[in-house]
């Protein structure tokens, strides 16, 4: 039974040049039918004023230049482009 089982294991062509094969799925939209769904800033003060203080742990991890970057503006129609 192990026999069997061995000779199975290096019967297998691992490297067989078959690669996979990508198959592109598009689709035709407008520009027109896209929405950009712009999010709201984070309000910290008000997270602080609840008692879910995260401004401590964000700034541990130097992430709160990161939410003072998505605070700025959105261009929906480069987003749109893009």
């Amino acid at each position: 039974m192990a026999e069997s089982s061995s000779n199975q294991a290096s019967s297998m062509h691992l490297n067989t040049r078959e690669g996979y094969q990508i198959k592109w799925r598009t689709m035709k939209l407008e520009e027109g039918h896209l929405t950009v769904q712009v999010e709201n800033p984070v309000d910290f003060v008000s997270l602080t004023r609840r008692d879910c203080d995260v401004t401590s742990y964000l700034r541990y991890k130097d992430l709160l230049g990161y939410f003072t970057m998505l605070d700025g503006p959105t261009y929906e129609n480069l987003v749109r482009y893009f």
